[in-house]
């Protein structure tokens, strides 16, 4: 469903007003009225009232924006998500300093980049890694739009890219730095977090094209270890896969200590099937372990037919416990898509893979 939701404050009063795109309803005179109205407001030349409009729509936007989370089906959010972000844009440019906006744009372009842009970059991954690839220029492009949103809002917090890069030399030197100028609050979690993902996400697909940028990471892993030291358990195990494929991917990286994460991953987040799907690509597709590989495969082919059930209406139908916590919805769509694309390319590609 893809919703755009305006908050105008008048009087102590706030008018909410929904652009549902799902209806099916004469919609042309209400996109002309939510338009008008926000435009109205957009560029009023009264700037109190147009940041006091924005500033109440990026708090409602920030709160409403973990819904996303909710979205089971994933054509729907490679097609409505990237309206969403420009419209979040249009309303960052009339209050450049609204650090909700800036960590949901984070969030957004690196949600994006890696739920779409990256899985479908797989099929030019496997069985061998293609010279050129649509799919990994717009993840990089994504997750450079994100990693500019979070470093803007981690300016505004007092800490600058070259402090980052001081601090990373030192032992315990990101921490300290963002101890001392960030709070455990969400949206500062969540900032931190999807910057270091982000610059994370570049990284891994310049590879060896971009030392310098490789040289970076020990600033990923520490807004990391930062944000999971605070909450281990943010965005449903968001540490565990990152620690995991930070393990079996670096130089010299230990498998059997990135095996054991992400086994461990399973067994806290067992209805969040995306951890499988990293595990798969970067231990499995990258190791040739066959026989580990049918046990995913067979896990799998469950979820999905119970994944199936739920999206598809039957009369009697009871939700599953999988289903229970709503918010891994997106989550194992982009497990399931990712693992469809893996599946087709294992049975063409078997011989060469394992």
């Amino acid at each position: 469903m893809d919703i755009s939701v305006f908050v105008f404050k008048i009087n102590n009063y706030y008018l909410l007003m929904w652009e549902d795109f799902s209806m099916f309803w004469d919609k042309r005179l209400l996109i002309r009225f939510v338009c008008l109205s926000f435009l109205l407001c957009l560029f009023s030349s009264c700037s109190s009232i147009q940041r006091m409009a924005i500033g109440a729509g990026s708090d409602l936007l920030y709160e409403a924006s973990t819904s996303l989370e909710e979205e089971n089906n994933w054509e729907t959010f490679r097609q409505g998500v990237p309206g969403n972000l420009k419209l979040m844009e249009v309303l960052l440019s009339a209050k450049p300093e609204d650090e909700k906006l800036l960590v949901n744009l984070a969030r957004g372009y690196a949600g994006y980049a890696f739920g779409i842009n990256e899985t479908l970059y797989l099929k030019d991954l496997y069985p061998e890694k293609k010279d050129y690839s649509v799919h990994r220029e717009q993840a990089i492009v994504n997750y450079s739009k994100a990693l500019k949103f979070g470093l803007r809002f981690l300016k505004l917090r007092g800490i600058s890219q070259k402090d980052l890069n001081t601090n990373m030399r030192k032992k315990d030197g990101i921490k300290s730095l963002l101890d001392n100028n960030l709070s455990d609050s969400s949206h500062h979690l969540t900032g931190a977090l999807f910057t270091g993902y982000s610059l994370a996400g570049l990284i891994n697909l310049y590879g060896k094209d971009k030392m310098a940028l490789a040289g970076q990471l020990p600033v990923a892993k520490g807004l990391f270890d930062w944000v999971c030291g605070k909450d281990r358990n943010i965005s449903h195990g968001a540490c565990d896969i990152f620690y995991g494929g930070y393990e079996v991917s670096k130089p010299f990286g230990n498998r059997d200590k990135a095996a054991g994460i992400f086994k461990k991953f399973f067994k806290e987040n067992p209805h969040n099937w995306l951890g499988r799907m990293v595990y798969t690509q970067y231990f499995i597709m990258e190791g040739g372990e066959e026989e580990d590989w049918q046990k995913q495969k067979l896990f799998m082919k469950k979820a999905e037919k119970l994944f199936q059930d739920k999206l598809k209406w039957m009369p009697g139908y009871k939700n599953h416990k999988v289903f229970e916590n709503p918010n891994l919805g997106f989550y194992q769509a982009i497990a399931l898509k990712r693992y469809s694309i893996l599946n087709e390319i294992v049975e063409k590609n078997k011989d060469d893979i394992f």
